[in-house]
């Protein structure tokens, strides 16, 4: 099941950055799962997927950042430059540079996945 839900996650990113004008390929790879080319910059996207909320924490979404299976270690920017995180009950992702990912999960609160956040938080991640 868990596979599933991740590729629901990468086939969502891709889209919303289609959706965007940003032209991106799905190539699940270890480390990276979407490649984006935005102007003359290629972006390497690792697809981080929920598909619960978690109403015992404050109704956050708590996305894993870590890779790993005994010993985790957290993402880093040897493998990607992004993080899509995909919320799927609300089809909505927030885009996330990897040097600001501080840890091993990394949790959202439910009402940043609003109309719009897409775009600005691609902006964000990718100046």
């Amino acid at each position: 099941m868990s596979v599933i839900v991740g590729q629901a996650g990468e086939h969502l990113a891709a889209a919303v950055l289609f959706q965007m004008g940003v032209q991106c390929a799905v190539c699940p790879t270890p480390g990276m799962d979407l490649v984006a080319f935005d102007d003359a910059r290629v972006w390497r996207i690792e697809v981080k997927t929920t598909s619960k909320i978690y109403p015992s924490d404050k109704f956050c979404y708590a996305f894993n950042t870590s890779r790993g299976n005994s010993k985790k270690k957290r993402l880093n920017a040897t493998t990607c430059d992004v993080l899509a995180l995909c919320a799927l009950p609300v089809r909505r992702v927030i885009f996330r540079n990897i040097k600001t990912i501080t840890g091993k999960v990394t949790r959202l609160s439910s009402k940043k996945f609003i109309e719009g956040c897409e775009l600005e938080s691609w902006k964000a991640a990718t100046t």
